[in-house]
C-alpha cells in the first residue's frame, strides 16, 4: 500500500538556507524521497537578522517580512516538488518550522515567533500547511522548545541502549534516549555565536571547519565571564535563542573582561564555549559515557568537534552513522511532526518543555482556494 508523502521545512537560526525533506509514511515507517537545500537570498538574509537582533518587535517589518519568506519559502517548494517529478495532489501535507525571530518563553506573556506565513504557503500551493508547532505547548505553561528530541526518540532509540543526540544548530539541543524517560533541552550557544563573530571580523559567513578558531587560544577568564550567565545554571526543562545569545550580549562579555583580546582568541573561547556548555550538561547529569551522535551545521567544525570529544573523554560520531544525513534531520522531524498532526496526535511534553498537559504540536492551516 502506497504511503502519504509529507514535506518537512527547516531554516536555521543562521538564516542562511531552507532546507527540504519529502517523506512517504507508511504503516509508521518513514522513507526519505528527497532532500534539497535552497540558500536565502541576502536581502532576506539581512533582514532577518535585524530583527532578530532588535530588543523591539517592529510589527509593520514583520509583517512585511512574514509574507515574503512565505512567498520564497512556496517558490522553492514548488521546485522541489517538481525536482523530484512528484505531483502537488499527491502530497498530505507540508510541515513548515518557520524562520526564528524571537523565542521568549519565560516572558510575560510568553511567546515564540516564528515567521514564513503557513497561510500564504497553504494557499500558494494548494496544500495543507502545518506551522506554529510551538504554540499549543507554550499556552500550556511549557517552554515550546527544543521539540526534536521526540523525533529523535522515534528514529534513533533503542530499546536498552541509551544514546545521546546532539544538534548543534544555532543553539545546541541534547536527547538523552534509553533512559526512564526521555530528557532534553538546550545547553546553549551552538553555533551562533561563532557565526556572528566570524561575520563580525569579515572571515565569512561561518568558520568553515573551526580553521580560524583553531588559530586562537582559549581565554580562560573570558570564558569564565561568559560561563557565569545564570542559563548556564538553570536545571531543565529550558530553552534559549539567538536572540538572546546575540552580540550584544558577547559584547557585554568582551566589555567585563576590561581588556583588549586577540580576535582569533574570541573565536577560540566561544568554541570553548559551545564545548563546555555542552559537556558540563551532560556531566552534571551523569550522561557521558553513551555513545553520542551528533546533527545540525556544527557537525562540520572539526575544531569545534574535537574539543566536545575531548572535554566528554569520547569520540562523538555523525548521524550518517545511524542512517539519517545529519544536515536534514531537523527538516525531516517537521515533516515526521505534519503527520503526527494530521494524524491528530497529541504529545506528553512534560520532561522536555514543562508543559502542564498533552499538546498538539502545529496548527493546520488549509489552502483558501
Amino acid at each position: 500500500m502506497a504511503g502519504e508523502i509529507y514535506i518537512g521545512l527547516m531554516t536555521g537560526t543562521s538564516a542562511d538556507s531552507l532546507d527540504c525533506a519529502a517523506v512517504e509514511f507508511s504503516d509508521n515507517e518513514l522513507n526519505i524521497i528527497g532532500l534539497k537545500n535552497y540558500d536565502i537570498p541576502s536581502n532576506l538574509k539581512e533582514e532577518i537578522s535585524e530583527n532578530t537582533r532588535s530588543k523591539e518587535l517592529n510589527e509593520t517589518l514583520i509583517k512585511d517580512l512574514d509574507l515574503r519568506l512565505g512567498e520564497f519559502f512556496s517558490d522553492r517548494v514548488e521546485k522541489f516538488i517538481t525536482s523530484l517529478s512528484l505531483k502537488k495532489e499527491k502530497i498530505e501535507a507540508i510541515g513548515s518550522h518557520g524562520q526564528t525571530i524571537k523565542h521568549e518563553p519565560n516572558s510575560i506573556p510568553p511567546f515564540s515567533l516564528q515567521i514564513g506565513n503557513p497561510q500564504l504557503i497553504s494557499n500558494q500551493l494548494g496544500i495543507k500547511t502545518i506551522a506554529n508547532f510551538r504554540d499549543d505547548d507554550i499556552a500550556k505553561g511549557g517552554q515550546g522548545a527544543p521539540l526534536s528530541p521526540i523525533f529523535h526518540k522515534e528514529v534513533f532509540a533503542i530499546e536498552n541502549k541509551k544514546r545521546v543526540i546532539i544538534n548543534i544548530g544555532g543553539i545546541t539541543n541534547v536527547s538523552l534516549l534509553g533512559g526512564a524517560k526521555l530528557i532534553g533541552f538546550d545547553t546553549g550557544p551552538g553555533n551562533c555565536l561563532l557565526d556572528i563573530w566570524t561575520k563580525k571580523n569579515k572571515m565569512g559567513n561561518y568558520d568553515n571547519e573551526g580553521s580560524w578558531a583553531k588559530l586562537g587560544t582559549v581565554d580562560q577568564d573570558l570564558l569564565d565571564i561568559m560561563m557565569k550567565d545564570n542559563y548556564f545554571s538553570l536545571e531543565p526543562p529550558k530553552s534559549t535563542g539567538p536572540d538572546y545569545f546575540n552580540l550584544s550580549w558577547l559584547q557585554d562579555c568582551l566589555m567585563k573582561l576590561k581588556r583588549e583580546i586577540d580576535p582569533r582568541n574570541t573565536q577560540a573561547t566561544l568554541a570553548e564555549l559551545t564545548a563546555s556548555s555542552l559537556s558540563n550538561s551532560l556531566k552534571r547529569l551523569k550522561i557521558v559515557n553513551e555513545n553520542k551522535y551528533v546533527c545540525g551545521g556544527g557537525v562540520h567544525n572539526k575544531f569545534l568537534m574535537s574539543r566536545i570529544s575531548f572535554l566528554l573523554g569520547g569520540k562523538c560520531y555523525s548521524t550518517d552513522k545511524l542512517g539519517l544525513d545529519p544536515d536534514y534531520i531537523e527538516a525531516i522531524c517537521f515533516a515526521w511532526l505534519a503527520y503526527k498532526r494530521v494524524n491528530n496526535v497529541k504529545f506528553n511534553m512534560s520532561a522536555i518543555t514543562g508543559s502542564n498537559e498533552k499538546v498538539f504540536l502545529g496548527k493546520v492551516y488549509l489552502p483558501s482556494r
